[in-house]
């Protein structure tokens, strides 16, 4: 598991991997739903450093707006 730089959650996981080995990792957190690669400066990937007015609490996300679901491509 990984610390999640936007919400400081340690359920952060790894989501995928580049298909070229090496080239980077994507990772994402359950909680607040941020996302980010291995191959993004510090100032996104460190939690210690990460902007604290990007932060999250997680107790505030009942407030937040629902992400709308993608319709299904039509044919």
């Amino acid at each position: 598991m990984y610390t999640c730089p936007r919400c400081d959650s340690n359920e952060a996981d790894i989501l995928c991997e580049s298909p070229i080995k090496g080239c980077w990792i994507m990772y994402i957190c359950p909680d607040c739903t941020f996302s980010w690669r291995s191959t993004e400066p510090e100032t996104i990937t460190n939690p210690k450093i990460y902007n604290p007015r990007f932060k999250v609490d997680t107790s505030d996300l009942s407030k937040y707006q629902i992400h709308p679901l993608i319709p299904q491509r039509r044919s």
